[in-house]
């Protein structure tokens, strides 16, 4: 049976940003990031060597009203040489090259929607043998909208639509060889403002501003046997003044076809994931998070799923993918 909380609802406003500056964290929330680390981080789009097609739904807090859904499809590729041979040889594996790619994404809130659209480019060098140092940078635009119809105050005030569009941008570092990495992103590093939320309480706009979020990320691949491997990482998240957000996961790999994993989200919540790879060019994966917040008592969970495509996949490449 679903709940309707105003007041959930309304902490939940506060969470996708359209409420005072700095009071919680303005981006989507996504369990399954280390399947698609690009989504944080743009400096990851073509360390692997394939064209890398994936499209997420994600149901934040299933069975609330006004509840978050997000959805994104994004895709990235390097550029090059690297396309056109049968495989990465060792020599390309030294190579500095290029890497394009782009996503688009709704997350949608109750009244209020975000969607946005962005391009991104990165340059990749090696710095030896099996080292490389990618660096990116993304760019695009933010729309932000409100439902006045969808607001129902006790005062009788009716609230009006709104809509605002910002560019936006984020940057990143990605420092990774075959068994680890390591990265860094800061996103909406403008600090765009917006004037959408309204206050039926002191007939105030609040001006929102766009804070910047800082990511920091690394895993690694811990092989048991030939055909069990442990894939360990960790994300630190951090927007000013909101507190510092930690995940820890680990997955258990059987060769490049299932997979089976588990997260710890600091006081958030305890997530359960599994992942097959349906062939050599697809993947499925999906996450179930179980809240252990205080409004886990007014919700059935959080649901994601990832559908990933690998377009021109080479056999045998040099670079494997231990972290899908």
């Amino acid at each position: 049976m679903k709940k309707n909380l105003p007041g959930v609802l309304f902490g939940l406003l506060l969470a996708v940003g359209f409420s005072r500056p700095g009071q919680a964290q303005q981006l989507a929330q996504y369990s399954q990031y280390m399947n698609n680390n690009y989504i944080l981080n743009p400096a990851v789009a073509g360390t692997d060597d394939y064209i890398d097609l994936k499209f997420s739904y994600r149901a934040q807090w299933a069975g609330l009203d006004g509840a978050p859904k997000t959805y994104y499809a994004s895709v990235n590729s390097s550029l090059g040489s690297l396309r056109s041979q049968s495989r990465r040889t060792k020599h390309d594996w030294q190579r500095g090259f290029h890497a394009v790619g782009g996503i688009v994404y709704s997350d949608v809130t109750g009244p209020t929607s975000r969607t946005g659209i962005y391009g991104s480019y990165t340059y990749n060098l090696a710095l030896s043998r099996t080292l490389r140092l990618a660096m990116g940078v993304s760019a695009g635009m933010q729309q932000f909208a409100v439902d006045g119809s969808q607001l129902q105050f006790h005062s009788g005030y009716i609230a009006a639509n709104q809509a605002s569009r910002v560019p936006d941008a984020t940057v990143g570092l990605w420092l990774y060889s075959p068994d680890f990495y390591v990265g860094a992103s800061s996103a909406q590093i403008l600090g765009n403002q917006l004037d959408l939320a309204y206050s039926p309480v002191n007939q105030l706009v609040y001006s929102n501003k766009l804070e910047r979020h800082y990511f920091i990320t690394a895993g690694g691949r811990l092989p048991l046997t030939e055909d069990l491997s442990l894939v360990p990482s960790v994300l630190v998240k951090y927007m000013a003044p909101a507190p510092t957000s930690v995940d820890l996961n680990l997955k258990l790999k059987f060769r490049d076809l299932l997979w089976a994993g588990a997260s710890w989200r600091a006081t958030d919540s305890f997530i359960g994931m599994v992942g097959v790879n349906f062939s050599e060019f697809g993947s499925l994966s999906y996450s179930y998070d179980a809240s252990t917040s205080q409004i886990a008592s007014y919700q059935w969970g959080s649901h994601e799923v990832i559908l990933g495509l690998k377009l021109k996949k080479r056999p045998r490449p040099a670079c494997p993918d231990p972290f899908w």
